[in-house]
Order: structure tokens, then C-alpha cells, then sequence
């Protein structure tokens, strides 16, 4: 075999073991630095980091494609619902998934039933749960888009979205946040957001907000979700959309990883005013 396909079957082999579960590995480390207890760090390990690769390692599929199979067996095609009470039962029964759990993903769905947004954007999409909380309450007509940066993360998120009935209504785009904002309008056709999810690389939140202002993609009445303000490395964004007055926010607080660690978090539900894009 030559070096060039030892190369290639490595980067596979490394894709594959460094899957969206940890793909936000410098926040999640920060937060273990924070909290910083030996059970802390056992708990980690027992739960979350040994089970993660062995079972990769012996069933030869990532986690996402492991909960895909769970919800094909469990959940009614064609019903969100159930798909997302699948999903919910696989992260609290079998395996810790880095994903919006129950508490913050019925708010979320509380907030987009309320809002009845017809152009959504989320970014960060890892298995789609807040996708699906946002787009089985998106009225006919609309559509979500969403970014995943990791290439096999976003094939099963394409498939599970598929066996919910959501696949017309929701577009995975296989980049990263950034560069979707820079092309909204000119590839995706969005003139103005009724509704923003940020989910993605917690340090990119308030640079990726700053976007969308700048771009006068966000408009009076404008919703945007914003998961794991809690987190110490999200700088600078509760500070931001609490202090700003075009926007008006309210925190709902929660856990991170219910039922293993159960960390204080919280969910920021921030309403755009008006303002400089209005």
C-alpha cells in the first residue's frame, strides 16, 4: 500500500473516531477544567470518553450513526415527535450524547411553536434534535438551515431528518457557520431570519451574531436561541444580548448532560428590537 493511501486510511480512520461528539472538544475541556473534581473527571471518563470509543471501535459506526440505527428500530417514521423521544431515550438510557436534552429541547420547542418562524437558521447541528424541535413548528412554506461541519455527522443528520418527514423542510449544509452567513442571501436565498439557533463552537457565538447584524439578516422580532450560556468559553454573549438595548432577553435555566453530571446551564432566548439593520 502505498503512503498516500496509508494517509488517506488514516484521516478515515481519525474522521471517524473524532466524529461531531467531539467536535467541540476545546469547550467541553474548558468545562471540565472549571469544575475540575476527581468524580468529575471519573465520571468523564467511565461514561462518556471509554464507552465513546469502544464502542465506535467495535461496532465500526460513530455515535450518531449508532442512535440512527436506535431511532429506525424505536421511533414511527414520519412522526418528529417520536423521533425526537428516541433520540431522547438513546442519550439517557444507553449512551451521553453531546446534544439538546429534555428540559432545554421542549423550551425550544416552546419558543418556535410561539414564534411560527418561517426562516430559520441554526448553527450546529451534530444529530439535529434542536432542528427538529424548531422545524416540526415551522408553518408550510418554510425551511430551516443548518450547518454541521463534520461531513459523516451531517449525512446522518440528513438520514434522520429523512425518516422524520422533515427532509423538505430542513437543509443541511455542510460547512461551517461562518461561511454559510457570508452566502445566505446569494446561495440560500435569505433576506431576513424569523429565527436563529446558535449551537455550534460556543466561542464563535457573539462573533457569528455580529454577523447576522451586520448582514441585516435579523429584523424587529427576530428570535435567536443561543444553548449553553453557562459554559466558560462562550465569552462575551450573555453580556452582549443583556446589555444591548435592541435586544430583549430572558434566560431559561437548565442542566448540561442531565443524569450524569447535571451542570448548571442555561438556554439565552434573546428578541431582536430594531435597530442600525432593522
Amino acid at each position: 500500500m502505498c503512503c498516500e493511501d496509508l494517509n488517506a486510511e488514516r484521516s478515515q480512520r481519525n474522521t471517524v473516531l473524532n466524529m461531531g461528539f467531539l467536535a467541540d472538544v476545546k469547550g467541553f475541556l474548558e468545562l471540565i477544567y472549571e469544575i475540575g473534581s476527581p468524580k468529575f473527571f471519573w465520571i468523564t471518563f467511565t461514561r462518556i470518553i471509554f464507552p465513546y470509543f469502544w464502542r465506535t471501535l467495535w461496532h465500526g459506526k460513530s455515535i450518531e450513526y449508532r442512535a440512527l440505527d436506535f431511532v429506525k428500530k424505536t421511533a414511527k417514521e414520519g412522526n418528529p415527535g417520536s423521533v425526537l423521544d428516541a433520540l431522547e431515550e438513546y442519550h439517557l438510557n444507553y449512551e451521553v450524547m453531546m446534544a439538546v436534552m429534555p428540559e432545554k429541547r421542549r423550551k425550544i420547542e416552546e419558543v418556535a411553536r410561539k414564534a411560527a418562524p418561517k426562516v430559520c437558521l441554526e448553527m450546529g447541528c451534530f444529530v439535529g434534535v434542536s432542528a427538529m424541535a424548531v422545524a416540526r413548528h415551522i408553518p408550510p412554506g418554510g425551511r430551516l438551515i443548518t450547518t454541521e461541519i463534520d461531513t459523516l455527522t451531517a449525512k446522518a443528520a440528513r438520514e434522520l431528518f429523512s425518516f422524520a418527514g422533515l427532509d423538505q423542510v430542513i437543509t443541511v449544509v455542510n460547512e461551517r457557520a461562518e461561511d454559510v452567513i457570508k452566502v445566505l442571501r446569494s446561495e440560500y436565498s435569505v433576506d431576513k431570519l424569523d429565527l436563529v439557533v446558535l449551537d455550534h463552537r460556543k466561542w464563535s457565538y457573539l462573533p457569528d451574531l455580529k454577523a447576522l447584524e451586520k448582514g441585516g439578516f435579523l429584523h424587529k422580532g427576530t428570535v435567536i436561541i443561543a444553548d449553553d450560556c453557562f459554559w466558560p468559553c462562550v465569552p462575551g454573549y450573555l453580556e452582549y444580548v443583556e446589555n444591548d438595548p435592541r435586544y430583549q432577553t430572558e434566560r431559561f435555566y437548565s442542566v448540561s448532560f442531565p443524569g450524569v453530571f447535571d451542570i448548571p446551564d442555561a438556554i439565552a432566548i434573546s428578541t431582536y428590537k430594531g435597530g442600525d439593520n432593522n
